[in-house]
């Protein structure tokens, strides 16, 4: 098998074990509050990720220019993009959230569109008017459709995450200095345990579960750490296109995966709203190579 296809391969086997991080963290949130159980995975993971860079990279250096990104990276990236997540994942289905999650590209245009002024081509347009038709029909589709039903807040906070993924991306788009991917990681994860650490005292502690342990262990090594190694291998050997294409793949697997594992019920509508979603997020990521441009159409509204 050749490398090229080592990473296809490698590739659909992160997107399954990144699809079955939100089953873990339904499993989890039964027994630790979304805070604590965020503390938890990333401490570990970062106590991780140091040794690793520390054995690997011993000479790595952080200039002082960057230290304020690598904090904000961690409070938007990890801290609050986690604290949504797992409360998402504990108010509504892991499915859902896995889908509505799978829209952060969706959102980046827009935000692109009002920061950085950049313009809506063709494929842009339609796609993310896709996503936007697939995210009313996953809130939309339960039998009582209410603002203040915890389904419905679930499925805001998962909207919350997505939101502040994009700050995340923004805020650390660059750095003054050349750092290695590890590098990066683990100091944002390391900042990010270190805003979750208040949780500690505001949250009941108790022994968890062998269940929990075992998911714990998941998310931190499996998700976090493993996970990070083969996502940096792909990205290198396949690129940021086509990687994205197999990120569609995650909310696919959630859906199927929470039926499956979870007995989530799984209604015709949360299918419906994914493919359209998926659809819309292929057609942003895509865009350029589907070569859309040729219709010379921009939207500047």
């Amino acid at each position: 098998m050749t490398n090229k296809r080592i990473s296809h391969v490698m590739a659909i086997i992160l997107m399954f074990i990144w699809s079955l991080s939100y089953l873990s963290i339904k499993v989890i949130s039964e027994e630790v509050s979304p805070v604590l159980s965020a503390f938890y995975r990333f401490v570990l993971a970062a106590i991780i990720l140091f040794i690793l860079l520390k054995v690997k990279f011993p000479k790595e250096k952080v200039l002082k220019e960057d230290k304020v990104k690598f904090a904000l990276g961690g409070l938007f990236g990890v801290a609050i993009y986690f604290i949504f997540e797992n409360y998402a994942v504990a108010y509504t289905s892991a499915s859902n959230v896995a889908i509505l999650i799978a829209s952060i590209p969706v959102f980046t245009i827009f935000t692109q569109r009002l920061v950085y002024k950049e313009k809506f081509t063709f494929g842009k347009m339609i796609g993310a008017t896709l996503s936007l038709i697939g995210i009313i029909i996953i809130i939309a589709s339960k039998e009582r459709v209410s603002l203040l039903s915890k389904g419905s807040i679930g499925d805001l906070m998962a909207l919350g995450a997505v939101f502040s993924w994009i700050i995340y991306n923004m805020v650390c788009s660059s750095f003054k200095g050349h750092y290695k991917v590890i590098t990066i990681t683990t100091y944002e994860i390391m900042w990010g345990s270190l805003f979750l650490s208040p949780s500690l005292f505001f949250s009941t502690l108790q022994v968890p579960s062998t269940k929990v342990v075992v998911n714990l262990i998941f998310l931190s090594i499996a998700c976090s750490c493993i996970g990070y190694l083969m996502y940096v291998h792909c990205i290198k050997d396949l690129g940021a296109t086509v990687l994205t294409t197999y990120i569609n793949l995650q909310p696919i697997m959630s859906l199927i995966a929470a039926g499956v594992i979870l007995h989530e019920v799984i209604t015709i509508w949360q299918v419906l709203g994914c493919i359209v979603i998926i659809v819309g997020v292929t057609l942003v990521s895509l865009d350029g190579r589907l070569k859309f441009g040729k219709r010379k159409r921009v939207y500047n509204a």
